[in-house]
């Protein structure tokens, strides 16, 4: 399903109630459901059948179809239970009331229900460019052939602080430009980084061979908006995640882990079906500040630190519900770890280049693993579901049109002989970020050997293999 325009909102608001009635679908989400989040922070859902995960000819990731949920949010995960959380711009946990609709919904008879106000406050970022004069310094007026002296971070763009506005008519402004001192690579004491030339790699110190540099300035906005979601207060998120189990489980509270904005990690008790909120936050000590935590089968927790390292939790259980230690496991060979995501025997990672791994050697005694295997390249986000199936967000994937990045991908031959499965397919491309298939353990077909057509005969369309368009995902890495 195209996503919609911010300027057609009535329109887009009756055509996707339309379209939901011509499939029969209606009210909220079922606890299967695959949930999405774009990049500018809409909510989308989508409901599995069988024969998405069905081999060996699964239905193709691109027939999906796509209904918006109200609200606003930067990433959301889920359980087959229905407990679903997500966490905002302004790293506010949000709770799933099992309502529908809210947003560009509001005033529609099927949006009454559990339906709340909901805010986010995001940053909208621009850059200031100089390049060395000999005989005046640092300048704002840089070679014929240079980028924007003001513009986004590509330099492809020209935006400067009087014609930069918030991402859509929905959004206020809530604060003035400032510098911003939190950016990558470090800055000095007036915010600057220094390169030798543009692009490069930033640096926040000045040496000789320096002749360009940049800072960046921040200016915070905000939306109001309604939806499904109940606040979770009062700590600041920056992840979460909930134990991926399969439909017919039905355990008394489920697991929730998550991480502070500070980058502590902690256990949500008291989370159940029922109270999907929860009641209180466990603290679970680190010795350093973590971005990425993901619980899966045989309460198996992992967690990325801020440095790009992994965590192995031990001991965890739902006697023992916060684990007892950690144990560092090593990663892949210069490079810094960002996402982790675990399934029912799964584990897969994505670094910071962009880079997918899997976990090699986990078993019962072992549960670590002993070495990782690269996967691909240019993904975003990776998610493992209760069945170890594998999607992720990837950047740069080689369509039948053009090149496109945040495209939702498919890992296509995952078995339990084959864990790593062989080929992508990939689906919807162009404005994804964030994607969880932890709630949907909706079991693929099972096909004999009778049942699968001649190969000596023409394959119909129904049976025809699919097309894999792209083995692996190469090409530069794009953002939104």
């Amino acid at each position: 399903m195209a996503l919609c325009c911010s300027g057609s909102v009535v329109l887009c608001a009756l055509l996707s109630v339309s379209c939901c009635d011509s499939r029969g679908i209606q009210g909220p989400p079922s606890k299967q459901a695959i949930w999405s989040v774009t990049c500018k922070g809409d909510i989308f859902v989508s409901e599995p059948m069988p024969s998405l995960e069905a081999s060996p000819y699964p239905t193709p990731c691109d027939q999906m179809f796509w209904r918006q949920i109200g609200g606003h949010l930067q990433l959301v995960e889920c359980n087959s239970q229905g407990v679903v959380w997500g966490i905002g711009y302004d790293h506010t946990a949000w709770a799933f009331t099992g309502g529908y609709g809210g947003g560009f919904f509001q005033g529609l008879a099927s949006s009454t229900d559990n339906i709340y106000t909901q805010t986010d406050v995001k940053s909208v970022y621009i850059y200031e460019n100089q390049r060395w004069n000999p005989v005046t310094g640092y300048t704002n007026r840089g070679l014929p052939t240079d980028r924007y002296m003001w513009s986004d971070a590509s330099g492809l763009q020209e935006c400067t602080k009087t014609n930069t506005k918030p991402p859509s008519p929905h959004w206020t402004w809530v604060s003035d430009w400032t510098i911003d001192y939190g950016v990558s690579g470090g800055t000095d004491r007036e915010g600057w980084q220094y390169a030798a030339d543009f692009p490069a790699t930033y640096h926040g110190y000045k040496t000789l061979k320096d002749f360009v540099r940049r800072r960046r300035w921040a200016r915070k906005c905000k939306i109001t908006t309604t939806g499904p979601w109940q606040e979770v207060p009062p700590i600041a998120l920056s992840d979460v995640t909930l134990l991926p189990c399969m439909a017919q489980a039905r355990a008394e509270h489920v697991p929730l882990w998550a991480i502070s904005n500070k980058g502590d990690v902690l256990c949500r008790l008291g989370v159940t079906p029922q109270t999907p909120a929860g009641t209180s936050w466990l603290h679970v000590g680190t010795d350093q500040p973590f971005k990425s935590i993901s619980i899966g089968g045989a309460h198996q927790v992992w967690a990325i630190a801020r440095d790009g390292s992994a965590f192995y939790r031990g001991s965890v259980s739902s006697q023992s519900p916060a684990g007892d230690c950690w144990y560092h496991i090593p990663s892949p060979p210069r490079q810094k770890l960002k996402q982790v995501s675990v399934g029912r025997t799964s584990v897969y990672t994505v670094d910071e280049n962009g880079n997918l791994w899997y976990r090699q050697g986990l078993t019962p005694s072992y549960p670590q693993g002993s070495s990782w295997e690269h996967i691909s390249n240019n993904v975003r986000k990776v998610s493992v579901g209760p069945l170890d199936q594998v999607w992720i967000i990837a950047d740069k994937v080689q369509g039948s049109h053009s090149l496109s990045c945040g495209t939702v991908c498919h890992r296509l031959g995952v078995q339990p002989m084959e864990p790593k499965g062989q080929a992508w397919d990939y689906g919807i491309g162009g404005g994804w970020d964030h994607i969880t298939v932890r709630g949907n353990s909706l079991e693929g077909a099972r096909f004999s050997m009778a049942a699968l057509p001649d190969s000596s005969a023409p394959r119909s369309a129904p049976h025809s293999p699919l097309p894999v368009r792209n083995p692996e995902i190469n090409g530069n890495a794009v953002g939104c």
